[in-house]
């Protein structure tokens, strides 16, 4: 759903300054910041409390200049060659997704299972920390992604809850999702906007981008009288904003001249069986050209091309760890 007219602007009380991370030569060629302080990603009280409130909260500091143009680096050499296309991970989000023409906002899921060295940097250990503070020691990464906005975009990215993407029928999970931009957003590029408070009802209706069920985004109604109480964020290159799985959130067209690029780390807690068994008609309908490309690759070997990656991502994620290990015991 589109907005149109002018959003107030989110208030600088909300923002969560983080610490400046170091630096660890590690994978390649690139150079990637070690794992940061713990004081410096946790949340205080009244962090917490604010998140929990209005369903989201903006945390600067988080990526550091270098780190930054390393990940720009990777993202952007995936999404120039076309990674992930053919097992269906790379697609339109707002278009039909048509074999042979150029989509008008990408999305690349999984890109650290192409690129696992995403993971040993200062911005997922931070977050991590984030997610576990606020969701228990048994909060596991569940997956990233990564989004295009192209210049001269005039589509908005549609009002929704990610927990409508949820297709477990008997169990339900809590949710964060930690946006970074890795250019400066504001409302002339595509930056992100939530409705505050929304986190405290359940899954909405949902339903395909203008009722297409060939298009993968899903939209949900907001009524004119939420509209006035949205709140516009607008964020510099390296900031994070997190929010949870039922908290609704869109991001505003890009009618500026160049890509707006952004990344995205996803974390959720243990399940929890759900009192009455969840179906999401709108999930059912859905018949994009991503998922038939997915189950064409998976029938001819992807199976064991993705266990493969994912294992491999495993040991990256180990590594990780080991060097946390490392320096806390050093510190003890």
């Amino acid at each position: 759903m589109s907005h149109s007219g002018p959003m107030p602007l989110m208030p600088t009380a909300t923002r969560c300054t983080l610490g400046e991370p170091s630096q660890l030569v590690d994978h390649a060629d690139h150079v990637y910041p070690c794992r940061a302080e713990t004081a410096a990603s946790c949340l205080s009280f009244g962090e917490r409390q604010r998140f929990q409130d209005q369903g989201f909260l903006l945390l600067d500091g988080a990526c550091s200049a270098a780190e930054l143009a390393g990940l720009r680096q990777v993202l952007c050499g995936l999404f120039d060659h076309g990674t992930g296309y053919a097992e269906g991970n790379l697609f339109d989000m707002v278009g039909a997704d048509p074999t042979g023409q150029a989509a008008s906002q990408p999305q690349l899921l999984n890109p650290s299972l192409y690129a696992p060295q995403l993971l040993l940097s200062a911005h997922f250990s931070r977050i991590q920390a984030i997610a576990r503070q606020l969701l228990g020691d048994r909060t596991e990464f569940c997956f990233d992604h990564s989004i295009v906005k192209r210049a001269g975009s005039t589509t908005s990215t549609p009002w929704h809850q990610d927990e409508a993407h949820h297709r477990d029928p008997q169990h339900e999970f809590d949710q964060l999702s930690f946006w970074m931009p890795l250019q400066d957003v504001a409302e002339h590029n595509g930056c992100m906007c939530y409705l505050p408070g929304s986190n405290h009802g359940g899954v909405l209706q949902h339903r395909s981008l203008g009722g297409d069920t060939s298009l993968h985004a899903l939209e949900c109604p907001v009524g004119a009288g939420d509209l006035g109480r949205v709140l516009v964020v607008p964020m510099s290159a390296g900031a994070c904003v997190m929010h949870g799985g039922r908290t609704l959130h869109a991001a505003l067209p890009n009618p500026s001249g160049a890509d707006r690029l952004a990344y995205v780390l996803v974390f959720r807690g243990p399940p929890r069986p759900r009192v009455d068994p969840a179906r999401f008609a709108w999930l059912d309908t859905q018949h994009t050209a991503d998922a038939e490309r997915r189950q064409h690759w998976l029938r001819r070997g992807g199976y064991l091309v993705m266990l493969l990656r994912r294992l491999r991502r495993q040991r990256y994620l180990r590594r990780l760890l080991g060097v946390m290990n490392r320096r806390w015991q050093a510190r003890g």
